[in-house]
């Protein structure tokens, strides 16, 4: 069933009047605040929920969340961080995870949320925003981790790199070697976030990013020394880097057209094996019959580093229909769970994973 809202990944990306042309209207120096009580909020659809804490224009659309089958329509959540940032603040996240050489529109504002409510800043987590089918029906008290035990010496080497590689199965993880969401709904009953009081607030602070340091460059040519020698030694790695670069333009383009043509509730056009030979997905079956998570390449902003880290987003189906699907970056399992082993640890179970938890789509 297609989402009441017509989401689109990477929303805004053709529209230059968003947060950042609001807030330059509401202040004289670019920063603004707005807060709202949790009851003011609910039954409100996404872009009413930010246009009430942020002023941006209703013509903006908000970002794609994490989507979930729910009965008969769809559940959707938002970190309160990604509702209310700026576009170009969402792209610029984008290079980041993708180690971007140069973040996109550097000028977006920067928006900072919390519950007004705390006596103190959260330091952990966001609230999270329940919209069941296009209208928020919750705010979610943000997970927070349990303490981890202390480290072992690092002379103790295999503890060490154990303790390292240890993850946390987290809300979305039946268990450890599973896939995310193998159980269904049941990461609801795991989710440790409590419902917000109708009478909670929350707050959102946006102000225009610092200003970006200045670089002087010398004002002659000194001689080459130890670092410029390490680079010259790296010199046949880098002539790889425009060629990976085009692809990984190409990939964030296609990836992105590839998202935008699933919904939940959609039947993939062939089984999900043979769907994903297409360029650019990857299938995971899993030992439950009908049961996979497909990914789906979405690339990444120009990067000077070799390593090629690559945004995925994480695509639910059972027997042939989407149930879930999950965007980097959002309230939904990331991709690094498909790299946790039986044991937990953070590793190369399944294709696509390399080194320790890390995956390419």
């Amino acid at each position: 069933m297609l989402s009441s809202q017509g989401w689109t990944w990477e929303a805004g990306m053709g529209l230059r009047i968003g947060l950042a042309a609001a807030l330059a209207l509401l202040a004289v120096d670019g920063a603004w605040a707005g807060e709202a009580a949790v009851g003011d909020l609910i039954g409100l659809t996404p872009v009413e929920v930010r246009a009430r804490l942020t002023g941006a224009p209703a013509r903006t659309p908000p970002p794609r969340g994490f989507e979930v089958a729910g009965d008969g329509g769809a559940d959707v959540y938002f970190t309160l961080d990604d509702l209310v940032a700026d576009p170009g603040a969402l792209r610029r996240q984008a290079a980041w995870r993708t180690y971007g050489a140069e973040a996109p529109d550097p000028e977006a504002p920067v928006c900072r949320s919390r519950l007004a409510s705390e006596p103190r800043d959260l330091a952990i987590g966001d609230p999270v925003l329940a919209f069941r089918d296009g209208r928020l029906a919750a705010v979610l008290r943000p997970v927070r981790d349990r303490a981890r035990a202390p480290a072992p010496p690092m002379a103790e080497r295999k503890a060490y790199e154990r303790w390292v590689r240890q993850r946390r199965a987290g809300p979305f993880l039946a268990g450890f070697g599973q896939l995310p969401l193998e159980d269904g709904a049941g990461f609801l009953a795991r989710w440790e976030a409590a419902r917000l009081q109708t009478s909670e607030r929350l707050s959102v602070d946006c102000a225009p990013p610092p200003p970006r340091p200045a670089i002087a460059r010398p004002a002659r040519r000194r001689p080459l020394d130890e670092s410029d020698m390490q680079g010259l030694a790296l010199l046949p790695f880098a002539v790889k880097l425009p060629a990976m670069n085009r692809d990984r333009a190409r990939a964030r383009d296609q990836g992105a057209q590839t998202l935008a043509g699933l919904a939940i509730g959609q039947r993939l056009p062939q089984d999900p094996e043979t769907f994903a030979r297409r360029d650019g997905l990857r299938w995971h079956a899993s030992a439950r019959s009908g049961y996979g998570v497909l990914t789906i390449d979405l690339g990444g902003w120009k990067s000077r580093n070799l390593s090629d880290k690559r945004d995925a987003v994480l695509v639910g189906v059972e027997n042939g229909v989407v149930s879930w699907i999950s965007p980097p970056g959002g309230a939904g399992p990331d991709a690094g769970l498909l790299c946790v082993d039986a044991e937990g640890l953070a590793g190369t179970p399944r294709p696509g994973c390399w080194g320790w938890g890390n995956y390419r789509p």
